[in-house]
């Protein structure tokens, strides 16, 4: 795979995890803030396997790349392999992250029954992280489809990013703009650095707003059945 077509499968995701990393962990520290470590850990956890995630996209980018920046990037990845060979507790925490890494979504349904689990209000409490969850994977998947965001899978144990034709590419005008912003960003530099990342972040950046207004969508759809959260 060419440079240019991996940043366009990786970036997207690299995007995303970066900034729900951020966003999951401020959730863990709040839950640790209302006395549930469960549920702190559990968001920390996600956390760790998102940052991950975005880690592994940034790497397979440098493994195509030619520059000193990318040398360095593998060169870290490959330290950080060796240490984990020999040392069980970093081989344990890794083995852990991984498997976070490639089970986000189940894992956040996981954290979301925690929550439920541990409210004072059971019920209320199902009813509200229900529609959340409900609502946003929902949104997220209708923007992975309407934007065309890539599929990242493992085949073989090799990470690959899966090609998905978005729907926008059905509309004639959109998609020669699309296209038109992807060929004057392969070609054009701002203070000395390609624009060759921008689509894929404005995909990336697409499916977090997706993503964020789904699950407000749903916690508003509660507030009307149920009346707002005392």
């Amino acid at each position: 795979m060419s440079l240019g077509l991996t940043i366009s499968a990786f970036m997207p995701s690299i995007t995303s995890s970066g900034i729900f990393s951020s966003r999951r962990a401020n959730n863990g520290a709040n839950a640790m803030a209302s006395n549930n470590p469960f549920v702190g850990l559990m968001n920390f956890d996600i956390a760790g396997g998102q940052i991950l995630n975005a880690a592994k996209g940034v790497s397979n980018i440098a493994r195509e790349s030619k520059n000193s920046l990318a040398t360095n990037i593998i060169s870290a990845e490959e330290s950080i392999k060796k240490m984990a060979k020999g040392d069980k507790v970093v081989s344990g925490f890794g083995k852990v992250l991984n498997f976070t890494a490639d089970h986000i979504n189940p894992l956040i349904c996981a954290t979301g029954a925690i929550k439920v689990l541990t409210a004072d209000d059971k019920a209320d409490a199902a009813v509200r992280e229900g529609l959340a969850l409900g609502t946003m994977f929902a949104s997220e998947d209708l923007a992975k489809r309407t934007i065309g965001m890539p599929k990242i899978s493992k085949i073989n144990g090799k990470r690959t990013a899966v090609a998905r034709e978005g729907w926008y590419k059905k509309n004639p005008f959109l998609d020669k703009q699309a296209n038109a912003l992807k060929d004057y960003c392969a070609t054009k530099t701002v203070f000395n650095k390609s624009l060759k990342f921008l689509p894929g972040t404005l995909k990336g950046l697409a499916f977090v707003a997706a993503s964020i207004g789904g699950y407000k969508l749903g916690l508003s759809a509660a507030d009307l059945i149920l009346g707002e959260k005392q």
